[in-house]
């Protein structure tokens, strides 16, 4: 038995060092904003094979991120899971910081606006009292 077991934690470990564990890459949330579907092949080449993909894939109208992977059935790799959910938690507070920088841009743009047309309706009106 404890054969076995470190057998499996090489066997993890060396996943978890190359990536290539594919359940565990699949990410929650995707480029195109939607989860990963869990569909089934039907090619003569890979007959019901379980596999993610994005959910707007030939759907008219809608963007496709390019999903694919093919669905492990066997045990997950935690290690894995937790990477990706890392480069999701990164992708959120990027987004958050670059939502906030935007508002800020549009605030001072705002207010540019305001003094500008100001400016203007004092130039108006200084050439209207002086008729200049």
């Amino acid at each position: 038995m404890s054969a076995s077991r470190s057998h499996t934690s090489i066997r993890s470990n060396r996943r978890i060092s190359r990536g290539t564990n594919r359940a565990s890459s699949v990410p929650e949330w995707y480029g195109c904003g939607c989860r990963p579907v869990l569909r089934w092949s039907t090619t003569e080449a890979n007959p019901n094979k379980p596999f993610f993909g994005c959910p707007n894939y030939n759907v008219s109208g809608k963007m496709w991120c390019g999903l694919f992977v093919w669905a492990d059935i066997g045990k997950e790799d935690i290690g894995g899971r937790v990477t990706a959910t890392k480069n999701v938690d990164e992708l959120k507070v990027n987004l958050a910081w670059r939502i906030g920088k935007l508002e800020a841009e549009v605030r001072t743009h705002k207010l540019y606006m305001l003094l500008l047309a100001l400016f203007t309706m004092f130039v108006v009106v200084f050439m209207l009292v002086f008729k200049v």
